[in-house]
């Protein structure tokens, strides 16, 4: 099976294939490269578009999808994405915006980390975006390691 996945930013916000399905797949374009078997798993039934955002900026990423939603209120986006890229990361943030601001559609959220697919929560998603959560989490768990000095700043 072949992925039918255009680059986002080089579609018509009114395409017809847009009105294929109510669920959409957003993907990072490394992840049709690097794990294409994992990809055709979820773009079964739904539209897809993938973006590197280590080639555009998330604004003109956000923008185009939002322009999408609004036009087409699909039922569902999922974000497939590389676990641990920081470009890929930006593709769920983009996500969860959508999802404050536009009040749709059903977001979800899957990493591919080893091969391995992972869903992922909007909490994991929101506390990614900011440090002091993480840091907070680490110390909890006690895998923080205080400076040499034992001092707080840098």
């Amino acid at each position: 099976m072949t992925i039918n996945c255009p680059m986002l930013l080089s579609v018509n916000v009114g395409a017809n294939f847009l009105r294929r399905f109510k669920r959409f797949l957003l993907v990072g374009s490394c992840v049709l490269e690097e794990h294409p078997e994992v990809a055709k798993e979820y773009v079964k039934n739904r539209v897809c578009l993938h973006i590197c955002l280590e080639t555009f900026h998330m604004n003109m990423a956000e923008t185009k999808l939002a322009c999408i939603v609004q036009l087409h209120q699909p039922k569902e986006l999922l974000v497939l994405t590389a676990d641990g890229s920081p470009h890929c990361l930006q593709l769920h943030v983009i996500a969860e915006d959508l999802r404050r601001y536009c009040l749709s559609p059903e977001v979800k959220h899957v990493v591919i980390e080893h091969g391995h697919p992972y869903v992922i929560s909007e909490a994991a998603v929101k506390t990614a975006r900011h440090l002091h959560s993480i840091q907070q989490l680490l110390d909890e768990r006690g895998s923080a390691k205080p400076l040499q000095d034992g001092s707080q700043s840098c």
